[in-house]
């Protein structure tokens, strides 16, 4: 008589599973630079500056401006920012609730010439790249905040003001501060950094020579190769709470 075993393996359950949406049509401010912000004030600045260059006799139209620039734009979100063009990609369905904490967003680069270089623009949870537009300090830069690093052989540390924050990237919009979990309709916006598309703001960080002139020592958005060269940029949301990393969604920024 022969016994015959069977042996059952428990099989993992699946990760998750994420459905996305993606447009590139657009355009939001650019709430990451206060220099390409202006303050709302009832007049345009030449009124304030004189000719645009900062040459007026009248301080106290000059002070009037630097003192609403600071309170709008350098201390709040309250001014009005030049806008750039920007991709977005929107959460349609997620197939079971998984905490924002849990989920590193990624932003990958690789170029191939004149070797292959590999490089992580920006790595961070959702809960700390969250930006609540329009909201009075809707922005996030706590300890854990993630910062810029470098696209490829494009490094944008190293010029520009403050342009180390996420921000710069892009950032996640949750709809509503108090949820905790990834639900349809949050958004990732991700700026698309043209060349020359904005222009500098008067303030008093930077110098005159640079007011009304192409927005150029600043680093915006993700370069335009990435949504030009197939392959070489990628967006990735990975669960860390699973039983391993999960990579939940994978968006080639190209098809953006």
């Amino acid at each position: 008589m022969a016994l015959i075993y069977m042996i059952r393996f428990p099989m993992p359950n699946p990760p998750p599973t994420v459905s996305f949406a993606s447009v590139n049509d657009a355009r939001y401010p650019v709430w990451g630079d206060p220099t390409d912000c202006y303050p709302n004030l009832p007049h345009n600045p030449n009124y304030y500056l004189g000719n645009g260059t900062g040459n007026t006799t009248d301080t106290n139209r000059w002070d009037t401006y630097m003192t609403a620039w600071n309170d709008d734009c350098e201390n709040g979100e309250n001014g009005t920012y030049n806008l750039m063009d920007a991709a977005r990609i929107t959460i349609t369905s997620v197939s079971q609730a998984i905490p924002l904490s849990g989920i590193e967003f990624q932003f990958t680069c690789v170029n191939t010439t004149p070797s292959y270089d590999r490089t992580i623009l920006v790595s961070g949870y959702l809960n700390n790249m969250e930006w609540e537009p329009g909201a009075p300090n809707g922005e996030n830069f706590t300890s854990s905040a993630p910062t810029l690093g470098t696209c490829a052989s494009y490094d944008p540390k190293g010029s520009g003001a403050n342009s180390v924050y996420y921000n710069r990237l892009g950032f996640f919009d949750p709809l509503n501060p108090n949820l905790m979990d990834l639900a349809p309709g949050m958004t990732l916006v991700i700026y698309i950094h043209t060349p020359n598309s904005i222009y500098e703001a008067p303030n008093p960080i930077e110098p005159e020579s640079t007011w009304n002139q192409p927005d150029a020592d600043d680093y915006h958005g993700a370069p335009l190769w990435c949504f030009t060269v197939p392959g070489s940029c990628s967006i990735q949301l990975v669960d860390t709470d699973w039983n391993y990393p999960a990579v939940i969604l994978n968006a080639p920024v190209y098809m953006l």
